[in-house]
C-alpha cells in the first residue's frame, strides 16, 4: 500500500480525526526542552549584543516554529516583529520593501528604513527583522541586512535570519573575519523527545502512543536522525505498513 493510496483507510483504520503527521495541523504547538535555552539565548542577544542572529538547521528542523515562539515570546509593547519571507530568491529591495511594507514607510529604501527604525525607538519601539528559510535571499539582501544590524548609533533593528547551513559560509565570506554575526544550530531531538513528539501528534488526532510499538517508535527516532519533519514522514509510513 502506498502513502497516496492509503490516506482514507489510514485515517478510518486508526481511527484519527486527521492525519497526525501531516506536515501542517492547525494549532499543533510541541517545543521541546531542549529549545527553551535557545529561545532565551535568542531574546538575551537580541537585547545585549550587537550581532545578527543565525539559527541553522536542515528541513524540516522545527526553525519556523522557534520563530513563531520568538514572536510570540516577545513584548508587544516593546517590539515590533517584521516577519520576512523569500518569495523564491529575495534580492535586496525586495527585503527592504518587505520591510517599508511593514513599517508603512513610503520610501523603502535603505536610509528611509532605518530612518523610520530610529524614529520608532525615540518612542520606545524595537524592531525585530525575523527572516524564514534565508538561505533563499541573494548575496546583496545578506548583505543589506548585515548593514541593518549594524545599525546608527541612534538605533539598530536586530536581524534573525532562521536557514539551512549554507547561510554560514555565505556569510563567513561577507564579513571577512569580523564578528558580525552569531549562529546558533539547533539539534535533533533526544529518544524521549521523540517519543514525547509522537504522542502529542497521536493525541491531537484523538489517539495516544500506544498506536505505536515500542520497536516502531525506536525505529522512527533512528531513522529519522530525531528531526521533526522526518519523523512525521517516518512515522506515517510506518503506520501504513502495519496496516
Amino acid at each position: 500500500m502506498t502513502s497516496l493510496s492509503a490516506d482514507d483507510s489510514y485515517l478510518d483504520h486508526y481511527g484519527f480525526s486527521h492525519d497526525p503527521f501531516a506536515a501542517r495541523v492547525p494549532g499543533f504547538k510541541f517545543f521541546p526542552a531542549q529549545r527553551k535555552p535557545v529561545l532565551g539565548q535568542l531574546h538575551h542577544l537580541a537585547r545585549y549584543s550587537q550581532l545578527l542572529l543565525v539559527v541553522t538547521g536542515p528541513e524540516g528542523s522545527g526553525k519556523t516554529l522557534l520563530r513563531q515562539a520568538l514572536v510570540a515570546s516577545s513584548n508587544k509593547q516593546a517590539v515590533m516583529s517584521v516577519v520576512i519571507t523569500p518569495q523564491g530568491t529575495a534580492d535586496s529591495s525586495a527585503v527592504l520593501q518587505q520591510i517599508g511594507q511593514a513599517l508603512n514607510i513610503q520610501h523603502a529604501d535603505f536610509d528611509g528604513v532605518m530612518a523610520q527604525i530610529v524614529q520608532l525607538a525615540l518612542t520606545g519601539q524595537e524592531v525585530y527583522l525575523l527572516v524564514d528559510d534565508a538561505e533563499q535571499l541573494t548575496g546583496a539582501a545578506v548583505e543589506t541586512l548585515l548593514r541593518l544590524a549594524a545599525g546608527s548609533p541612534e538605533a539598530r533593528p536586530h536581524v534573525f535570519l532562521f536557514g539551512e547551513d549554507s547561510l554560514v559560509s555565505r556569510l563567513e565570506a561577507l564579513v571577512e573575519g569580523e564578528e558580525r554575526f552569531h549562529v546558533i544550530a539547533l539539534q535533533p531531538y533526544e529518544e524521549d523527545e521523540t517519543r514525547e513528539y509522537l504522542a502529542q501528534r497521536l493525541e491531537g488526532a484523538g489517539a495516544g502512543l500506544e498506536t505505536l510499538s515500542e520497536e516502531q517508535i525506536a525505529r522512527i527516532h533512528e531513522q529519522s536522525g530525531g528531526w521533526p519533519g522526518a519523523i512525521n514522514l517516518v512515522a506515517r509510513e510506518e503506520l501504513i505498513e502495519a496496516i
